[in-house]
């Protein structure tokens, strides 16, 4: 009978880490409806009930501190980090012929808290380290400290004609994001050098 393994969700200092654990027996797992991306009909139905009852409570906040999108978002991005750390150390093992760590070879070796500021909102990850130091995730390079869809969304802002000041207001009003008028002007004077031949970042023949 198959077992099927995945990343079990815990909470250490407020902030959900994914751990590698045992799902179930694999008779009993039923086959159920997912979404283009992957969510079951069943989770769906359970995140509506939520809604529902924060409705009734007084409000339902999506964006900001305390939103169930950034903390949706923290969880994702959570699992998604041990996920590349978990192929990083599967990868260096088979280069290394399978060596342990205490032959040489590479290993897990705690975390670091990151504050990133996504489209939802503000929020905290721990980045997995390893004993080598050679782990480089794709979803959070070492020193991002915002999501590329928050940049896509100040460039767009800037496009609709809101001065560095009132995208600054935005943000913090609608996301509860506290940004300065100097990282919108990083973000929009990054996109105009990747779109000017000869600027910096840009990319020619």
């Amino acid at each position: 009978m198959s077992t099927t393994v995945g990343h079990l969700i815990e909470s250490a200092d407020g902030v959900s880490l994914a751990g590698v654990g045992e799902r179930g027996e694999g008779a009993d797992v039923k086959s159920m409806s997912v979404s283009p991306n992957g969510l079951s009909v069943e989770l769906m139905e359970e995140l509506a009930a939520l809604a529902a009852e924060k409705t009734a409570e007084g409000g339902l906040r999506l964006m900001g501190e305390g939103g169930i999108l950034p903390e949706l978002a923290q969880h994702l991005m959570q699992a998604a980090l041990e996920a590349e750390m978990d192929q990083h150390l599967a990868d260096e093992a088979a280069r290394s012929g399978g060596r342990g760590s205490r032959s040489g070879g590479n290993m897990r070796n705690g975390y670091r808290a990151k504050k990133v500021m996504t489209e939802f909102g503000p929020v905290v990850v721990h980045v997995p380290r390893d004993r080598l130091g050679t782990f480089r995730p794709g979803l959070l390079p070492k020193y991002a400290r915002r999501t590329g869809a928050l940049d896509d969304m100040v460039l767009s802002l800037t496009a609709k004609g809101l001065t560095s000041g009132e995208i600054v207001a935005h943000l913090a009003e609608v996301y509860g994001m506290t940004t300065s008028k100097e990282t919108v002007s990083t973000i929009t004077d990054s996109d105009s050098d990747t779109r000017v031949p000869g600027g910096r970042g840009s990319i020619t023949d």
